[in-house]
């Protein structure tokens, strides 16, 4: 294909559909296809041509124009590296561009005429329940079905925007509850029930692209009163019959192919939403234990454009194909639902952030546990590396336990020792944690499934709690042992970043700095008469500091905006002296 495509909106009657099944069934790979531009260009050509349309094919090319915009999603995604958040186009907003129907829709409604011969032509009655003609339902269409949607959407946020997650929708996960529950319901069930039951934003978005693949694969049809204008889900009557099943959309069952197979493997939901609980769920993937659902808080706005960011979890499950749910409350009845119909035997989180219920904790068989980074029951709480990094400990460890309704207080059920290096940064010594806890649970989970294992009570009496980090927890006290002031640079590196200010007795404005590596001078002690946080000597090997007992030598630091550089680097436009003072 060119790169520059110039083709009708007529060109698409077909070749188009071709194009998707091929994609869906793997046939072809997106990512030798110009998917990106093919999308914007056809939305384009939808745009322009909307004159020459009448209002169920725009609403066919809109639908066709959703779907080339899912697989743009997935070509602009790279595999195997992550995508940061400013390398993602906007133009991903998939539901967004759905919504969008209702311009093509109010602009084709000033055509009365063609409206009108359209309505004589195309109007499809359903089959009378048990009134006149005159009162039978009518099919509704693309358009009423969006009203419908906005209505909905008013109801949990924000209705003209709506974020698709960079992870690929569980469709499939989504059709099976549609269908269950209008089997459940005798056919049968209000558009609200069906798709807009669950407060969930998430879920709401699922369940209307699910039903839209459902109307397109012919097992529903949807219709609306003529009077009352409600909108009602029906079960095509050839889907009720016992030995149909229900076809899963071509892209999910594709999807579906690649899956890990787990059918013989051990029912785990997993919970996590760091990157260091992203190990584990890799392992447990490769392993032959991929977990059977996903659980991860919803996206955050990050970065300067406050762009919604997927969890490292979330990415990592829409990499290996997991459904995912992402949820703020998991002890709401919404998560619990989705999580209890998932039947696992065993709930795994690691890094997760929310406190579990009683009523999840008692789910599985076999419990919940914990991946905790640290050997418990020293460091409980939400800073644990960070914690030992500061103290100056020589070694930590990961703490696989069962949890109870109490902060990392549940029986230990296996752990392994990591140690720490004098140079370990926060960021090195928990990338080595999140291998060394991804092994231990592998090595251990099938063992206490098969309850092989008995769980040991933790010494409560030894137990110390640290809180999660603040920006303030940064600041660096220099009146501190220059061996603890190393060590405090290096546990804040990653986040909130180990802060203070130099300040010039040149009266210049105060300078907030970030300090990222530094290093204890042996044997060294500051000059008789120096306070701590006073500049001793500075040149291109660092800035040496006093400290309450020795001298520490910075070697890397970074100013607001900036980024992280040499001493030599930064001395060329800042002239730190003898004399100056950090505090």
């Amino acid at each position: 294909m060119a790169d520059d495509l110039r083709v009708s909106l007529a060109a698409f009657d077909g070749p188009l559909d071709l194009l998707l099944h091929l994609v869906q069934q793997a046939e072809v790979d997106i990512h030798e296809l110009p998917i990106a531009q093919i999308a914007d260009q056809f939305v384009r050509h939808l745009e322009s041509g909307l004159s020459s349309l009448d209002v169920d094919r725009a609403g066919e090319f809109l639908v066709m124009a959703s779907h080339l915009l899912v697989m743009k999603s997935r070509a602009l995604l790279p595999r195997d590296v992550p995508v940061e958040e400013d390398e993602l186009d906007p133009r991903l907003d998939l539901v967004r561009q759905l919504l969008a129907y209702k311009r093509f829709k109010d602009a084709a409604g000033g055509l009365d005429a063609r409206a009108r011969e359209q309505e004589g032509r195309f109007a499809v009655h359903a089959r009378p329940l048990d009134s006149h003609e005159e009162d039978e339902p009518i099919e509704a269409d693309l358009y009423a079905l969006v009203t419908a949607f906005r209505r909905l959407l008013k109801e949990t946020g924000e209705d003209e925007v709506v974020a698709v997650p960079r992870e690929r929708l569980p469709i499939t996960h989504f059709v099976g509850i549609i269908f269950e529950r209008l089997v459940s319901a005798g056919g049968a069930l209000s558009f609200r029930d069906v798709v807009g039951g669950k407060a969930d934003r998430s879920f709401l978005i699922g369940a209307f692209l699910a039903l839209l693949e459902l109307v397109k694969l012919r097992k529903v049809r949807v219709t609306q009163d003529s009077s009352s204008h409600e909108i009602a889900v029906r079960v095509h009557e050839d889907a009720m019959q016992p030995e149909a099943a229900v076809e899963r959309d071509l892209a999910a069952a594709a999807l579906e192919a690649s899956e890990p197979k787990a059918a013989h493997g051990p029912r785990i939901v997993f919970m996590g939403s760091p990157e260091f609980a992203v190990a584990a769920l890799r392992s447990l993937a490769g392993a032959g234990m991929a977990p059977v659902l996903v659980v991860t808080p919803p996206d955050r706005e990050a970065g300067r454009g406050k762009r919604l960011r997927a969890t490292p979890v979330a990415v990592a499950a829409g990499e290996l194909n997991l459904p995912v749910l992402k949820t703020a409350d998991v002890n709401g009845r919404d998560a619990r639902d989705e999580i209890g119909s998932a039947t696992p035997d065993v709930v795994v989180t690691a890094g997760f952030g929310q406190k579990l219920g009683g009523a999840i904790l008692a789910l599985p068989p076999r419990g919940c546990l914990n991946v905790h980074a640290s050997m418990l029951p020293r460091y409980r709480g939400a800073s644990p590396v960070a914690a030992a990094i500061r103290d100056g400990c020589r070694e930590t460890g990961v703490t696989l336990f069962r949890m109870d309704e109490q902060l990392d207080h549940g029986p230990v059920v296996a752990a392994v020792e990591v140690p720490i290096g004098p140079d370990d940064t926060l960021v090195d010594v928990t990338a080595r944690l999140a291998d060394a806890g991804a092994d231990l649970l592998v090595r251990t989970l099938p063992k206490w499934i098969a309850g092989e294992l008995d769980p040991v009570e933790q010494d409560h009496a030894r137990a110390t709690y640290v809180p999660k980090l603040t920006k303030e927890d940064g600041t660096v006290d220099w009146n501190r042992p220059a061996a603890r002031v190393r060590d405090h640079v290096r546990a804040m590196a990653d986040w909130p970043g180990a802060a203070t200010r130099w300040l010039s007795p040149t009266g210049r404005e105060p300078l907030p700095l970030l300090l990222h590596r530094a290093v204890v001078l042996d044997g060294q002690q500051p000059p008789v008469g120096v306070a701590p946080g006073h500049v001793v000597a500075a040149g291109k090997e660092g800035v040496d500091v006093a400290c309450a007992d020795g001298v520490l030598r910075v070697l890397r630091l970074q100013v607001p905006g900036g980024k992280p550089m040499s001493v030599r680097e930064f001395l060329n436009g800042r002239p730190i002296v003898a004399g100056d003072r950090f505090g």
